[in-house]
């Protein structure tokens, strides 16, 4: 098990594509977030494929449970960061950002984006 604050062992520039669905919005701040992206950045290819997946501020337990500041909130002992839009556009700056895609998920249901950017050739 690795801690995703930690760089990606991986050389720069050698995957096409990279997965990520709902890690980015785990118990991380904002900065940690902004350096997983640039070590994602850092091993995809030219014309290489980020898709993340995350619970945004239209979710239902958006604003419930126990703050712990920068948009993370715990509800029934699990931290979440609750991305607004502001942060997805954040994220994409020097990519091309091909889709911001709405979805639900599970019981509540969540409320989450999977968002697809390209890394320009």
């Amino acid at each position: 098990m690795r801690d995703v604050r930690e760089s990606l062992r991986l050389p720069d520039v050698s995957v096409d594509a990279v997965l990520a669905h709902m890690l980015l919005c785990m118990a991380l701040s904002t900065g940690e977030i902004r350096i997983l992206a640039g070590e994602i950045r850092r091993v995809l290819r030219l014309g290489g494929t980020f898709v993340y997946t995350v619970r945004h501020t239209g979710d239902a337990h958006y604003g419930s449970g126990t703050a712990h500041g920068d948009g993370i909130y715990e509800h029934g002992g699990f931290a979440v960061h609750f991305f607004p839009r502001a942060l997805v556009d954040t994220l994409a700056e020097g990519w091309s950002l091909a889709e911001v895609h709405a979805f639900e998920e599970g019981e509540l249901p969540r409320r989450l984006w999977r968002v697809t950017q390209t890394l320009p050739r």
